[in-house]
């Protein structure tokens, strides 16, 4: 006879933060959650893959009223949990354009869908709701538990009185990434030559924080290569890809002005996503520029499949150990979501 395995741990530690952070949820849909909990992490609708993020509480209202620019739409109400698995496979589709699904235990239960309708410049909703001013006052008068699928080996969840875990998919016991960090250090480098106020060079670091956040959860892997902003291939390294005739400015599109287009600015963050998802390389500058993208290089005389599949981590670290002066750094993220950033290696 077989033996199982279960992911027995993960299942108590599950079962612990609801009972620390939501003294009050429902037993019957804890255990409807449990059951879905394995299908978040690969969720697809139409052919399109899915990372969605998940908010149970039992105030939503006061939620909305807490965070700047909060937007919440009701879409079903129930007397029980009967129809949780048809209400989420309805619902969090719509999470790939930065919705999160809600659903408000209280004397019925409400699904329903929640986000910021910010500018891309400012903090998206789950950074904005645990912010230490933010989650404090509302751990005093409600109860909240947030889950982000991070990848398909990785999900948070985080509470509003401050516990969080990550439950990690995969097999091995390395320990778990940090995601969030290597997105800031490598909007740090891409920025690093931008000349500005203090105020305004916050709103670009967020912008592009914010395009390389979503980029993580929705690009199938990536490699983005930053260079100097006086960089020219005079070698030819990169010379086989798209470049661009004008660079993409997008930091100056609000720097020149207070009248600044967010139509376009989002076009331009849309963009530079679908280039990342292009296979082969995306070339930004340390000033914010887009110079090119659909770039390849030629590791060990290769064809273009050196950025295929595993292929795509060697071809980032022939770019990391290249020694080429006007390289700064390169941002590496694979199919299954694991990242790095790495400097140039000038010796």
């Amino acid at each position: 006879m077989r033996d199982s395995i279960f992911y027995s741990e993960a299942n108590n530690a599950i079962i612990n933060i609801f009972g620390d952070e939501f003294e009050s949820f429902s037993q019957t849909t804890l255990i409807k959650f449990l059951n879905y909990f394995s299908k978040l992490v690969h969720y697809e609708e139409e052919g399109l893959k899915v990372r969605p993020n998940i908010l149970f509480t039992n105030n939503i209202n006061a939620v909305a009223r807490e965070i700047p620019d909060a937007c919440k739409i009701a879409m079903f109400n129930d007397l029980n949990d009967n129809e949780f698995n048809s209400h989420m496979k309805s619902l969090l589709y719509f999470c790939k354009n930065e919705w999160s699904v809600y659903i408000n235990l209280g004397a019925t239960i409400e699904y329903g869908l929640i986000r910021t309708l910010n500018s891309i410049k400012e903090p998206y909703l789950l950074s904005q709701l645990f912010r230490p001013e933010h989650r404090q006052r509302l751990a005093e008068k409600i109860d909240l538990l947030s889950i982000e699928i991070i990848s398909s080996n990785y999900v948070v969840l985080t509470g509003i009185k401050g516990n969080s875990i990550a439950i990690n998919f995969s097999l091995s016991e390395h320990e778990s990434f940090n995601w969030e960090g290597v997105i800031h250090r490598f909007v740090e480098a891409s920025v690093s030559k931008i000349k500005t106020t203090h105020k305004k060079l916050e709103d670009i670091r967020t912008m592009y924080e914010n395009i390389f956040h979503n980029a993580f959860k929705s690009v199938h892997g990536t490699i983005c290569l930053i260079v100097d902003k006086d960089f020219v291939d005079t070698k030819g390294m990169l010379s086989d890809g798209v470049w661009l005739p004008v660079p993409i400015e997008m930091s100056k599109l609000f720097l020149q002005s207070k009248n600044y287009s967010e139509m376009k600015l989002r076009s331009y963050a849309d963009l530079l996503i679908d280039m990342l998802n292009f296979d082969g390389i995306t070339v930004m500058d340390n000033s914010g520029r887009i110079l090119a993208y659909n770039v390849f290089i030629d590791t060990v005389k290769e064809s273009r499949k050196v950025i295929s599949g595993g292929a795509r981590k060697r071809a980032a670290l022939s770019l990391v150990n290249s020694r080429n002066n006007k390289f700064i750094g390169v941002y590496f993220q694979s199919q299954d979501g694991d990242n790095f950033y790495e400097e140039v290696r000038r010796k």
